[in-house]
């Protein structure tokens, strides 16, 4: 998940109001941001391996072994991990909004690029600490750096630029959406 750095502050009430008084507004707002972000998303489509990153990747796992647990006590079913090339770049997406940071941070993202496929995800940001695990060095080796697909793809299209473009993309609709509100008048 890659989130835009940017403080904007009251972005939320703004959009809610938005959604709410103006709403073809902000459907052109969201297909405009959408748009300046499509070249890092084609990037990362682009960018995803077209084999399987390792050789066993999608070989399945004992069916006897312990079962993977998510750090909220969910199973995972072994499948999810297994890497499909099509699912992975169709699983690319831009997403507004979010949830909060951790560690009692009240920053929120306005927009984030995701990768909804497990497998991807896992290929994206494996080997970011340290392990002495065979699957992470091979990894590693074959394709170097964290972050293999998003990361990436965000500083090859130069996403600092593109994230002053949204910036200014989204200033410039609440600038017009307030004008709507003003020439509307009110109590």
């Amino acid at each position: 998940m890659l989130e835009f750095e940017q403080n904007v502050y009251g972005f939320r009430q703004t959009k809610k109001l938005m959604k709410e008084l103006e709403p073809e507004l902000f459907k052109q707002m969201d297909k405009a941001i959408k748009g300046k972000l499509a070249p890092i998303i084609q990037r990362a489509k682009n960018l995803t391996p077209v084999q399987r990153p390792l050789r066993n990747w999608k070989t399945p796992h004992n069916p006897y072994s312990r079962p993977s647990y998510s750090p909220y006590g969910k199973r995972w079913e072994y499948d999810r991990l297994e890497w499909d090339t099509f699912q992975a770049k169709k699983q690319i997406v831009v997403r507004a909004g979010g949830g909060r940071r951790r560690r009692g941070s009240v920053t929120r993202p306005i927009y984030q690029l995701q990768s909804n496929n497990a497998a991807n995800a896992v290929f994206e940001l494996m080997g970011r600490g340290k392990s002495r695990e065979w699957m992470i060095g091979n990894v590693g080796r074959k394709f170097p750096g964290t972050g293999r697909v998003l990361y990436r793809a965000f500083d090859q299209e130069n996403g600092q630029n593109i994230e002053r473009d949204v910036l200014d993309t989204l200033l410039k609709y609440q600038e017009q959406f307030n004008r709507r509100l003003d020439a509307a008048g009110g109590p």
